[in-house]
C-alpha cells in the first residue's frame, strides 16, 4: 500500500513539476518554494501546540465549572425536596464529570431544572416576606382605634421592610410584592395620621376650640400633646426614610410640606370652613366675604394663646425643622382662604363690584395678621387679583358704575344748582354744584375701594378705565354748556325792561357762569389734593420710574397712551420699591394734567362773565355816549349826568352780586376787563369824540369818579380803575388860562402846556415827557391833542 502511494506520489509530484516548471529558469525556483513551504510548515506545527495547550487549560475550568454546577444543583434539589418533598438521587454525588462532553451534557439537562429551584427558592423568601407585612398589617389593625403609638411602631416596621424589599429584580412576581409592601405601608400611614388627628381635634373641642381655648383642663392638654407627638412621631419616620420612599415611588409626606402636627391643627380650621362656607349651607355666600373671614380670624385669634403658651414649647422638643408655630399656623390657613376666593371667582366674574368688597376685607383681614399676629409672609390679595378675568370684571364694573350714576346725576334739572347756600360758603371757597360733588364723591369713593391694591400697575389701570373718564365727561359738559352759552346767551343784547323786578338777564347769566365757575373750581381744588395724597403720589412715582427706563426724554404725564399695552415687564417696573432718595418725581402729580384742563376752563368761564358784564354796561351807555351837553354852562356839577345814574345803580348792583359769586381773586379778574372796557369806552365815545368846556369837563370828571368808585370798591388797594378815563377829564376840566377859576388838580393851564404838547414840530419824546410831569402817562400823544382840541373854551393853539 505504501508502495502504491510512493508511486502515486511521485507521479503527482512529476506532473506538478511538468506543469509549473517547464524551463530551466523555472526550476532554480523551487528551492526557494521549499523553504518558503518549510516555513509555512514548521508555524502550523507551532499553532497546533499553542491550540493543545489552550484546550487542556479549557478541559480544566470546564471540569472546575462542572463541579461548581453540580454543586450548585445538589443545593437547589436540596431545596427543592423542602418544598415539594421529593427524594434526593443518592447517587449523584458521585456523578462523574471528568469527561468535558459529559459536563455539557450535564449542565444542558439542568439548564430548565435551575430556573425552576431559583424561582422556589425566591417564591420561599417572597412567603416569608409576605408573612412578615401580614403581621405587621395585622398589628396595625389591632393597634385602631385607641393604641397609637402600637400604629406608629407598626408604620416604622413596614418601611424598614418597605426599605430591603420594596424594589430590586424587575420581575413580575417582585413587583406584585413590593406594590403590596407600598400599598400596605399607605394604608398604615393613613389609619396613624387619621387616629392621631382625631386624637388632637377631640382635644380641641374639649378645650372649646373654635371659641376661646380653655386650658385649664389637664386631661385635655394631655391628650392633645400625645396626639401632637404621635403626629410628630410619624413626621419622622417618613423623613428618616425619605430616600428608600422616593426610591419605592411612596409618597407620604408631600415635598416642601409643613410640619405634620401644624398641618392638622390647620385643618381643623379647614373643616368648619368647608362645612360653614364651602357647601350648599346659607353661610356659604361670595357676595358676604366679611362672614367667613370673620369666622377664619376668630378661630386664629382663639388658637394663637394656645400655639404662644404650649404648642411652641411642645413643637421645639419634637426635634423637627424649627418654626415660628404661630406664623406658620397663619401661614397653613391662607391656602385655605385662597381655595374659597377660587371656589366663587365665577360669581366675582359675574359681579365685579363684589371684587371691590371682597379685596377691601381681604386687606383688612391680611393687616390685621400683620399688626396683631406679626404675620411677615405673602398675603393672598395679591394673588387674588392676580387673576385677569377677576380684576378684568372689577375695573369694568367700577367704570359701568361711576358713569351711571354720573350720567343720572348730569340729566338731573338741578344738575348745576349749588349744594350750599352763599351763607353757609363764602365766596372764597368752592361752592359745589350738584354734579361737582357727585363727580367727586364717584372719584374718591373709587379711589377708596382700589386703594387695597398692592399693584401699582393695576391702579393706574383702575384710575385710567374708571376715574379719568368721570373727569373727561365733566370737562366735556363744561365745554358744551359755555359753547351754547356763547352762541346765545352773548348773541342778543341786554334785555331788561324799566320796572320790573328781580334780577336783569346779565346777573341770571352771571349767576349760570358762576355755578359752572364752582363747578370746576371744586373740582380742581379735589384734584390738588388728590394730588398730594399717599395713594396718587405712589402712583405718580411708579409712573416716572417707568417712563425713566423706557425713555428718559418721555414725558410722565403721557403715561395714559400706552398703559393698555402694559405687560409683565412693566408691571415689574411699576411695582418696584422706588429708592428712598430719589425725589425727581415729586414735581408734578398724577392728576396734573386734570388740574391744567379745569384751571383754563375757569379762566374761559371768567372771560365770558366779563363780556356779558361788559356788554351789558356798554349798551346801556348808549343814550350816554349821545350826550350832547357837555359845553353848557349848568352848575350842578357835583351829581352824576341824569342818563348815567341808572346805569351806575344796576352796575353797582351787578358788581355787588358777582362779589358773592366768585371768589375775590376771580372778582378782580372780570372787573378789571370790565373797567378796561369802560375805560376805554369813556375815552374812545364820550372824551375824544364830543366838544367840553370847563364846566362839561367838570361833569365828565364827576362821572369818570362814579364808575370808579363802583368798579374800584372790591378792590383792595384802592387803585384807580380807570386811567384812560380819570386823565382825559384832568384834561376836560383843566382851566384855559392861569386866570381861570377851577377845581383842577392840573398845576398848569391849558395855555402853559399846550404849546410844547401840540405842536408837530416838537419831539414826540419830550412832548410825552411833559405830559409825565402833569400826570397824564396812560393817553397816548394823539388822544391828548384830541381831547385839547375839543375844548371849545380854548382857542390858544390850532393843531396842523
Amino acid at each position: 500500500m505504501a508502495s502504491v502511494v510512493n508511486v502515486e506520489t511521485r507521479d503527482t509530484i512529476r506532473q506538478f513539476l511538468d506543469g509549473h516548471f517547464t524551463t530551466i529558469d523555472s526550476l532554480e525556483q523551487v528551492g526557494e518554494l521549499l523553504s518558503a513551504e518549510e516555513h509555512t510548515h514548521k508555524q502550523l506545527e507551532e499553532e497546533e501546540r499553542v491550540a493543545s495547550r489552550r484546550v487542556n487549560e479549557l478541559s480544566v475550568k470546564a471540569a472546575a465549572a462542572a463541579n461548581g454546577v453540580h454543586a450548585k444543583a445538589l443545593e437547589l434539589i436540596d431545596i427543592h425536596s423542602q418544598i415539594a418533598g421529593s427524594i434526593t438521587d443518592s447517587d449523584t454525588s458521585k456523578w462523574d464529570f471528568g469527561d468535558g462532553t459529559a459536563v455539557m451534557d450535564f449542565v444542558g439537562a439542568l439548564a430548565s431544572d435551575l430556573q425552576t429551584y431559583w424561582k422556589l427558592r425566591q417564591a420561599k423568601e417572597y412567603m416569608g416576606v409576605v408573612l412578615n407585612i401580614e403581621q405587621i398589617a395585622e398589628r396595625a389593625a389591632q393597634a385602631l382605634p385607641g393604641d397609637t403609638q402600637g400604629m406608629v411602631s407598626a408604620l416604622s416596621s413596614g418601611v424598614e421592610l418597605l426599605s430591603k424589599h420594596g424594589g430590586g429584580v424587575n420581575q413580575e412576581g417582585a413587583q406584585q410584592l413590593a406594590e403590596h409592601i407600598r400599598q400596605t405601608v399607605c394604608n398604615i400611614w393613613e389609619n396613624a395620621e387619621r387616629a392621631a388627628a382625631n386624637g388632637l381635634g377631640e382635644s380641641l373641642r374639649k378645650m372649646r376650640w373654635p371659641g376661646k381655648v380653655d386650658q385649664s383642663s389637664d386631661a385635655a392638654l394631655r391628650e392633645f400633646d400625645a396626639s401632637f407627638s404621635i403626629l410628630a412621631r410619624l413626621e419622622h419616620i417618613v423623613r428618616e426614610s425619605e430616600t428608600e420612599l422616593q426610591r419605592n415611588g411612596v409618597e407620604l409626606l408631600p415635598e416642601g410640606a409643613a410640619a405634620l402636627p401644624l398641618t392638622h391643627l390647620a385643618r381643623a380650621v379647614d373643616i368648619r370652613m368647608r362645612f360653614h362656607f364651602e357647601s350648599a349651607r346659607e353661610t356659604s355666600r361670595a357676595d358676604k366675604p366679611e362672614l367667613w373671614l370673620s369666622r377664619i380670624m376668630g378661630m386664629v385669634r382663639n388658637m394663637v394663646p394656645l400655639l404662644e403658651s404650649h404648642v411652641q414649647d411642645l413643637y421645639n422638643r419634637t426635634g423637627l425643622a424649627a418654626v415660628d408655630v404661630r406664623s406658620k399656623f397663619i401661614e397653613l390657613v391662607l391656602p385655605i382662604v385662597e381655595r374659597k376666593l377660587m371656589r366663587d371667582r365665577e360669581e366675582y366674574q359675574n359681579n365685579g363690584l363684589i371684587v371691590a368688597q371682597v379685596a377691601r376685607e381681604l386687606a383688612g383681614f391680611e393687616q390685621t395678621l400683620r399688626d396683631a399676629y406679626f404675620f411677615e409672609g405673602a398675603g393672598v390679595l395679591e394673588r387674588f387679583l392676580d387673576d385677569s378675568g377677576t380684576f378684568a370684571a372689577w375695573v369694568e364694573a367700577e367704570r359701568a358704575r361711576a358713569i351711571k350714576l354720573y350720567m343720572e346725576a348730569i340729566a338731573a334739572p338741578d344738575a348745576f344748582e349749588p349744594v350750599y347756600a352763599v351763607d353757609v360758603v363764602g365766596a372764597d371757597e368752592p361752592r359745589p354744584s350738584q354734579i361737582a360733588q357727585r363727580a367727586v364723591m364717584l372719584i374718591e369713593d373709587i379711589g377708596e375701594r382700589y386703594e387695597v391694591i398692592p399693584s401699582c400697575m393695576q391702579r393706574l389701570q383702575m384710575l385710567a378705565t374708571a376715574q379719568f373718564p368721570l373727569i373727561i365727561a365733566l370737562v366735556e359738559d363744561l365745554e358744551s354748556e359755555l359753547d351754547e352759552f356763547s352762541r346765545v346767551s352773548l348773541a342778543f343784547m341786554r334785555d331788561a325792561v324799566e320796572g320790573t323786578s328781580g334780577p336783569t338777564s346779565t346777573a341770571a347769566q352771571l349767576q349760570q357762569l358762576a355755578a359752572w365757575y364752582h363747578t370746576a373750581w371744586f373740582v380742581e381744588e379735589a384734584a390738588c389734593d388728590w394730588n398730594c395724597s399717599e395713594l396718587y403720589v405712589a402712583m405718580w412715582a411708579g409712573v416716572c420710574r417707568h417712563t425713566a427706563t423706557r425713555d428718559s426724554n418721555a414725558d410722565p404725564r403721557d403715561w395714559r397712551e400706552g398703559c393698555d399695552a402694559w405687560d409683565e415687564r412693566d408691571q415689574r417696573v411699576l411695582d418696584a420699591t422706588p429708592a428712598l432718595d430719589n425725589d425727581a418725581w415729586l414735581d408734578g402729580g398724577i392728576w396734573e394734567r386734570t388740574i391744567g384742563t379745569l384751571g383754563a376752563l375757569r379762566q374761559r368761564i371768567l372771560g365770558l362773565m366779563g363780556r356779558a358784564i361788559s356788554k351789558d354796561v356798554i349798551a346801556q351807555l348808549r343814550a350816554y355816549r349821545k350826550k350832547t351837553t357837555w359845553a353848557t354852562e349848568d352848575e350842578n356839577r357835583d351829581s352824576v349826568s341824569a342818563v348815567l345814574s341808572v346805569v351806575i345803580l344796576e352796575l353797582a348792583h351787578l358788581v355787588e352780586n358777582l362779589s358773592e359769586l366768585v371768589p375775590y381773586t376771580a372778582l378782580v379778574r372780570v372787573l378789571r376787563g370790565l373797567a378796561n372796557e369802560v375805560d376805554s369806552f369813556l375815552v374812545d365815545r364820550v372824551a375824544c369824540v364830543h366838544s367840553f368846556n370847563t364846566n362839561g369837563g367838570e361833569q365828565f370828571a364827576t362821572d369818570v369818579r362814579a364808575f370808579d368808585r363802583v368798579i374800584s370798591l372790591p378792590i383792595e388797594g384802592g387803585a384807580r380803575v380807570l386811567p384812560r378815563a380819570y386823565e382825559s377829564a384832568r384834561i376836560l376840566c383843566c382851566p384855559a388860562s392861569s386866570t381861570d377859576s377851577t377845581t383842577s388838580d392840573m398845576t398848569l393851564a391849558l395855555d402853559e402846556w399846550t404849546p410844547t404838547v401840540l405842536d408837530p414840530a416838537i419831539d414826540e419824546d419830550e412832548a410825552l415827557m411833559v405830559l409825565a410831569k402833569l400826570g397824564i402817562r396812560r393817553l397816548a400823544l394823539n388822544d391828548v391833542r384830541r381831547l385839547v382840541r375839543n375844548r371849545i373854551d380854548f382857542a390858544g393853539y390850532t393843531i396842523a
